[in-house]
């Protein structure tokens, strides 16, 4: 098996990336301090490596009537059956737009949900067994920016193709690339987009990286303290903290060299006023699941 390695400017790219997907080569050359073309050849090499595996735009469910997000762990999965028939029967919750094979056996959904889904967590866990079932529901923030078409229009390229490019969106949906860019632009000032990256620091190609995810369950008004200690004391090893919809957890991913990094990260945070507890995933496998966006999307365009 072939050895990869990662140097500093590397492992910038992929922070700067995984923050803002759209951020322009240009750009990350002037902050990282290469040319431009090396930074377009770097790229290119961690996606040929599968370091990088995709590029994703996320968008806020709270526009399409979704109240609540939707954490499920499942636990001792049940292999005789099918991981399709898990799927489709987590699908009877909400909508998936995530499941992650963790290490160790485990799995992780995590749905967008409507109002009165918590009260068939019950019959998903009856369905599931003997698999066991944890599940958290937390509130998504409410949206404050009216939609038009051209925004939902502009939503549906991107989704297929996080960094298409203005001039292209423009052309596709026949509006003035001003348009665009101050719709766009709008949009993600809204927290209505993120734009990110899918991410496997943990391959067994790779020498000297740990990536792990935490979701920390925490109280409400500890959220912004939090968040701005994470960045300030653990900048070295954080690649993200996407922008949350809601405030009653904090999703993080980390890297690092070894196992009591790992621990003295996770030590730390526990430590945090505010934070009731913290919980560790390695992810072996990550899939998204876009098409019931594109579903809401066209139903909404005129």
């Amino acid at each position: 098996m072939q050895q990869i390695r990662m140097d500093n400017i590397d492992l910038q790219i992929i922070r700067l990336l995984a923050r803002d997907s759209r951020t322009a080569y240009r750009n990350i050359a002037f902050t990282v301090g290469i040319s431009t073309n090396a930074v377009k050849e770097r790229i290119s090499k961690m996606i040929s490596n599968d370091i990088i595996q995709k590029f994703v735009v996320t968008v806020n469910p709270a526009l399409f009537g979704y109240e609540k997000e939707c954490i499920i762990v499942l636990k001792r999965v049940n292999k005789t059956i099918k991981e399709q028939d898990i799927l489709n029967r987590v699908n009877l919750l909400g909508d998936v737009f995530a499941y992650a094979k963790q290490l160790g056996g485990a799995s992780i959904f995590v749905l967008s949900v409507r109002d009165g889904a918590q009260d068939k967590i019950r019959i998903l866990t009856d369905l599931l067994k003997p698999s066991e079932v944890e599940s958290i529901f937390v509130r998504y923030s409410p949206v404050n920016m009216a939609l038009n078409n051209t925004d939902l229009k502009i939503m549906k390229c991107l989704l297929p193709n996080p960094r298409m490019q203005v001039e292209e969106i423009a052309k596709e949906i026949s509006i003035s690339t001003k348009t665009v860019s101050r719709r766009l632009e709008k949009m993600r000032e809204s927290h209505i987009l993120e734009f990110s990256i899918l991410t496997n620091l943990s391959s067994m190609q790779l020498i000297g990286y740990i990536e792990f995810a935490v979701v920390i369950n925490i109280e409400m008004s500890h959220y912004n303290k939090i968040v701005e200690r994470i960045y300030h004391d653990m900048q070295e090893y954080l690649l993200i903290i996407p922008n949350s919809y809601q405030k009653e957890s904090i999703f993080a991913v980390f890297f690092c060299a070894n196992i009591p990094t790992v621990n003295s990260i996770l030590k730390r945070l526990e430590s945090y006023n505010g934070v009731n507890r913290v919980e560790l995933f390695i992810t072996t496998s990550l899939i998204y699941y876009q098409d019931w966006l594109m579903r809401e999307i066209n139903k909404r365009i005129v």
